[in-house]
């Protein structure tokens, strides 16, 4: 019954990812801010900004709560949190109490991240079956992004909906997705924790330690930069995808179907990466799913025309969220199951590092001229990607 408990965290995990990611406010969240809360971009970067801040605060100490009291217990609370945080952009329509919102969403968002993967990368090992813990990265990812491609169009039309003068319905967008991350928060309560070696004793010091040993082990160095640095740059797509749409024409009201659109590719992805892996070789796929997003990013600069702008959206974002569970798999390989979650946080941390640098260079760039920022991004991207190439040496 146990062992029976313990394979059911898998299709629980993916459940759970499923119902928290559907991100009703998703297409709408630019809308929301500038009409219905009526704040500007540099509040909303603000925003932002201290949103990332908190999660780089958190992602160690939240880290070491899943090591030393479970990973269930960091899941529970962190879909919790995140359901809290939600709710309250919906409900309360103040500026000062959207920091309360994002501070909240900060800690939620860092208790589960490194707690979900370890949870079922220790539960793979337990049912014997970590030999094929990308294919389930690959559908735990694919069941968040399942979520997306059916919040995103549907919040848009929640949005466009008659229900309520325009904009009234925009919070609307939050509350729907607040009670679906309750479900999720929920649904976790019935997982099972999987066996792991030893406990953390020394908590403080063992988080710093599951940090430094990102550094100090060599292929799980590569593979950490190499994830952080390029899925850094790659993320400002998903707040300029919208700007471009406009750019080329496209009206407001498609965007939700564009995010759902560049989802589903992400998702046929993930669910190919076996054949992805097979036609390529997995150095070649790392490789090329770094190098094509900087040359898209590039492209972007000379090619303003909508096909080519929908194609570089799709490209870069599901490039992005492609390589995550691959990376996510091999750096698994190369961490010790006690402190699996504090390092795999530690990774997470190293990404919010370099987006929080990224932040006020991009937005400047931005303001000066949107041209010059998916140059920037592209040059960087590429840079990156031949500075922290993956090597066969380093698949063994």
């Amino acid at each position: 019954m146990f062992d029976f408990d313990i394979k059911s965290n898998i299709w629980k995990m993916y459940f759970v990812n499923f119902l928290r990611n559907l991100h009703f406010f998703g297409a709408v969240a630019i809308p929301f801010f500038l009409d219905w809360a009526n704040i500007g971009y540099a509040r909303i970067f603000i925003l932002e900004a201290f949103f990332m801040f908190w999660i780089f605060m958190l992602e160690i100490p939240t880290g070491v709560v899943a090591d030393k009291y479970g990973r269930k217990a960091s899941i529970i609370l962190g879909g919790l949190f995140s359901a809290i945080s939600i709710s309250i952009f919906g409900f309360i329509n103040n500026y000062w109490a959207f920091f309360l919102a994002e501070f909240i969403g900060a800690l939620g968002f860092a208790l589960l991240s490194g707690a979900d993967k370890a949870l079922i990368y220790d539960s793979l090992i337990q049912t014997k079956r970590d030999k094929d813990a990308k294919v389930f990265f690959s559908r735990y990812e694919s069941a968040g992004t399942l979520g997306m491609l059916i919040g995103f169009p549907l919040g848009s039309l929640i949005a466009g909906s008659s229900f309520l003068p325009y904009p009234k319905t925009l919070p609307l967008t939050f509350i729907i997705s607040g009670v679906f991350m309750l479900l999720a928060f929920f649904v976790a309560i019935t997982l099972s924790e999987p066996k792991r070696k030893e406990k953390v004793e020394e908590f403080i010091k063992e988080g710093f330690d599951g940090f430094k040993y990102i550094f100090k082990h060599k292929k799980l160095r590569v593979f950490a930069l190499n994830f952080a640095l390029i899925s850094a740059t790659t993320f400002f797509m998903f707040w300029f995808y919208q700007s471009l749409a406009g750019v080329v024409g496209i009206d407001v009201k498609y965007n939700g179907f564009i995010g759902a659109g560049f989802n589903l590719f992400s998702m046929l992805l993930l669910l190919n990466i076996k054949r992805i892996e097979n036609l390529f070789g997995m150095k070649n796929a790392l490789f090329y799913s770094a190098i094509l997003p900087g040359l898209f990013f590039i492209g972007l600069v000379f090619f303003r025309n909508v096909y080519f702008v929908l194609v570089a959206i799709f490209l870069i974002t599901g490039l992005k969220i492609m390589r995550s569970p691959v990376l996510s798999d091999f750096m698994n390989r190369h961490i010790e199951s006690r402190n699996r979650a504090t390092v795999l946080s530690g990774v997470s941390m190293l990404e919010k590092i370099i987006v929080m640098i990224l932040y006020p260079i991009v937005g400047l760039l931005a303001d000066f001229s949107l041209w010059a920022t998916f140059l920037f991004l592209g040059i960087a991207t590429l840079i990156f990607s031949l500075m922290n190439r993956i090597e066969s040496e380093h698949l063994e």
